[in-house]
């Protein structure tokens, strides 16, 4: 061990016992000399392995990490005495005595990595490695570092219109709101962060949305270093057969996503430049966000009260809506879609050529069960709403009702934007929004919930079992693994979802049913609120943090643990035994 790295290792455990010791923001002085001292540390850490470098061609350790490392030191030392200094030009206020806790947190988490990660690069460089050749491992593990990550950077004061804004617990349910597509906010993210500060959310909107699992697959597939066998798992969960599709298809995920939201975000810009209701926000940036928010299923927005000032702007919902349900179709449907309507393109123009074949059971069964929850929810809202809840589009006409409705019903696949708000209405539409969301979209799409697919195989089983058949679906017999993968699916997110509202109605003294709204909302990412997310508790904004996590990760991991199996399952079978069941 080098004496730089002893320096880091003691600097970390002082810095660590003195926060939890003497919890006051008065300790800055302390912990920014701390601080400062770990980042010579780092410095002289990387300033050794540039020289060892330089003498030898292939250097243990990731180089890359302690560089970054460095830089994130450096710059929360620089943001932790500007506080401080700020706090000591005044009497210090509440809000400026938590922004200086805050910052100590901050610091005593970087300190923390820097003494657990600086001194054992090698075994951090063999854990990354075994991550990444796990993928349900590195779906848990990249999630939850850009979650960390992008919470550290929106405590940062670049990130804030004020920096009295500060509060960590706020910042991490933010950035997990936005990596995990959900739309769930405590504050007006147009008022309350500034230019950076929502580029960093709009960053972990991207990454979340595509799928870091996406990212990492395209950098596996193009690596001259990984292995075959981690190429091809990735190549297995991307439903690709070789290692040359799955670059074609992470390649054509990437850019068709990049090129819908350019389109979307072209549109927007068209119908908000030069807009009052966007205030003096530019144009351009704001087309941006809510163009890649809305593919993604985000459910963010920049305007105060969400997408309520647009109404009646039938424009500029036909577009959010459009990127909403494209985004929520998933990557592979859109893909055979386009495909098929390229072929009867060229039929038309061709005749003599073939016909294109039909589409797939996976594609028919997302496209009819998508538009019969679409159709479903927008009669059921518009049935219950007509004279209340969708009141404020009273004014435009029975149409603009309908088209409310329209929307909500098509938000709840995972959108999670609002125009009309849902918390005014009444009980019997909150729980039928509640199933709706639970529901979700199409599987390897940005929207979350148990998915249509697993909808329409458990509908699918229960009809078979009623006739006394075998399960079938659009002409096909569904195969056993299906079933019994959906039937996990659905009691992994019911038993989940039972379990968040338990701890909500115990940490929250707010109407029930409202709370359950939320933990729906946030357990199937889709971001639609009845106006009290602000209102819960820190162990409540914990509760639907931990919720929005697992709702985007669990439905993944299974599906990766059951492809994982598949591959290695046993060949002999247990005897077979009747078991009375209702």
């Amino acid at each position: 061990m080098s004496i730089g790295s002893l320096i880091v290792l003691v600097v970390a455990v002082a810095v660590v016992a003195l926060d939890v010791a003497v919890a006051s923001p008065w300790t800055g002085l302390l912990v920014v000399l701390g601080m400062g001292i770990v980042t010579l540390a780092v410095a002289e850490q990387v300033r050794q392995m540039i020289a060892a470098r330089r003498k030898t061609a292939d250097v243990g350790g990731v180089l890359w990490f302690e560089v970054a490392l460095f830089l994130a030191l450096l710059g929360f030392l620089l943001a932790r005495a500007f506080i401080l200094g700020d706090a000591f030009d005044g009497p210090l206020s509440e809000r400026r005595l938590a922004a200086a806790e805050t910052y100590d947190l901050v610091f005593t988490t970087l300190a923390a990595l820097a003494g657990a990660l600086v001194i054992a690069p090698e075994r951090t460089g063999r854990v990354l490695l075994n991550m990444s050749q796990r993928p349900a491992m590195m779906l848990i593990g990249s999630f939850a570092a850009l979650i960390s990550l992008g919470s550290l950077l929106l405590t940062l004061p670049v990130s804030l219109t004020d920096a009295a804004h500060t509060s960590f617990v706020d910042s991490l349910f933010t950035m997990a709101s936005a990596v995990c597509v959900t739309g769930l906010a405590v504050n007006d993210v147009g008022a309350t962060y500034s230019l950076f500060g929502q580029g960093v959310i709009l960053t972990g909107v991207q990454l979340g949305g595509i799928g870091i699992m996406t990212v990492a697959a395209l950098a596996l597939a193009f690596s001259n270093n990984s292995s075959l066998q981690s190429q091809l798992r990735y190549a297995a969960m991307l439903d690709a057969r070789t290692v040359a599709d799955l670059r074609k298809i992470v390649v054509g995920i990437l850019a068709g996503t990049f090129i819908v939201e350019a389109i979307g975000a072209f549109l927007l810009w068209l119908l908000l430049v030069g807009d009052p209701r966007i205030g003096d926000a530019p144009a351009l940036w704001t087309a941006v966000f809510h163009a890649v928010s809305s593919f993604c299923n985000a459910g963010y927005a920049l305007f105060p009260g969400g997408m309520g000032a647009f109404v009646g702007d039938i424009g500029v919902q036909v577009v959010v809506m459009t990127l909403m349900m494209l985004g929520g179709l998933g990557f592979p449907v859109m893909v055979e879609l386009v495909r098929h309507g390229w072929r009867r393109l060229v039929r038309v123009v061709k005749p003599t050529t073939p016909a294109p074949p039909r589409l797939s059971l996976a594609t028919r069964v997302v496209l009819s069960t998508t538009l019969a929850l679409i159709v479903a929810g927008t009669v059921a809202v518009l049935a219950l709403e007509f004279g209340s809840g969708l009141q404020p589009a009273g004014e435009h006409g029975i149409f603009h009702r309908l088209w409310s409705a329209l929307f909500i019903s098509a938000n709840t696949r995972s959108g999670g934007l609002d125009t009309v708000g849902v918390g005014g209405m009444r009980d019997a539409t909150l729980l039928v929004l509640c199933v709706l969301m639970f529901i979700g979209g199409a599987p390897a799409s940005t929207a979350g919930g148990i998915k249509t697919t697993t909808f329409a195989t458990v509908v699918a089983t229960l009809r078979a079992e009623l006739r006394g058949r075998e399960p079938e679906l659009g002409g096909r017999a569904l195969a056993p693994e299906v079933v019994r993968k959906a039937t996990a699916v659905l009691v992994m997110m019911s038993g989940l979802l039972m379990a968040f509202v338990l701890l909500l109605s115990l940490t929250e003294d707010l109407p029930f049913l409202h709370v359950a709204f939320e933990a729906v909302s946030a357990l199937a990412t889709v971001g639609l609120s009845t106006g009290i997310t602000s209102s819960f508790s820190v162990a409540g904004k914990l509760i639907l943090t931990a919720a929005m996590f697992l709702g985007r990760v669990g439905p993944f991991t299974i599906a990766l643990a059951v492809a994982d199996q598949a591959a290695t399952r046993s060949r002999h079978r247990l005897a077979r035994e009747d078991l009375p069941v209702g």
